[in-house]
């Protein structure tokens, strides 16, 4: 399927956008890992436009320049704080409703954390998916909003992508999350890769992360469509 991708920098959005040439009902709004709009995630916004969705990557950073190590990436991501983000996805997720009939949320890493508390707070949210989402137990400091008690009142369907080598949230952590999400009444979808680790969707080593990414990604994509098509 032939898709239509722009920048968007303007008017309050910053971020990247992709299309299909005809245009499905639903959109899917991404929030990127701490590494911002790059390449990994533009790819994504591609594949799921590919498979009818329109997809919007947000730029929590307003148009600055993609980090240059893992230490800058980290040391901006801790300046970012719940209602900074929670501003962004709200006018992202504006833009989108207006030529979109079903919205979902899809995060990585940092954006992991933050499509579990949107989900959480807004009921347009029909699907929501979250990859390796990085919730630190005991939160830190720029966290204001509990994604673990929140997740019990999320009321869509839920996807979640589990490594088993998580350097950023815990197995209990993730027992907790799946616990609360369980005894929902929605759905709930958990898949578990033992040898994966975090971030394994966008790291090529080791051999185990593109293994697990060839079985999940799919998976998330189906996910998406099937919620909002």
């Amino acid at each position: 399927m032939s898709i239509k991708t722009q920048d968007i920098a303007g008017d309050g959005l910053y971020g990247y956008l992709a299309q299909p040439e005809t245009a499905g009902k639903g959109s899917v709004l991404i929030m990127p890992t701490i590494f911002g709009v790059n390449p990994f995630v533009r790819g994504y916004a591609d594949t799921l436009a590919r498979a009818g969705l329109t997809a919007a990557v947000c730029d929590f950073y307003s148009g600055e320049p993609l980090p240059g190590s893992y230490e800058e990436a980290l040391a901006r991501a801790r300046q970012l704080d719940d209602a900074m983000a929670d501003d962004i996805e709200g006018r992202w997720l504006d833009h989108l409703q207006r030529d979109s009939a079903a919205l979902g949320v899809l995060g990585f890493c940092l954006g992991g954390r933050f499509v579990l508390l949107r989900a959480a707070q807004d009921e347009r949210i029909k699907a929501c998916a979250a990859a390796y989402p990085s919730i630190d137990n005991p939160m830190k400091p720029n966290q204001s909003r509990d994604a673990l008690q929140l997740a019990a009142t999320i009321r869509c369907p839920v996807q979640i992508c589990q490594p088993g080598i998580d350097h950023v949230a815990s197995p209990e952590t993730y027992r907790t999350l799946g616990a609360a999400l369980l005894g929902r009444a929605a759905p709930t979808v958990i898949q578990y890769y033992p040898e994966a680790e975090h971030g394994f969707m966008h790291r090529k080593e080791p051999a185990a992360n593109p293994a697990a990414t060839a079985i999940a990604s799919p998976q998330v994509v189906a996910f998406l469509v099937a919620c909002l098509n």
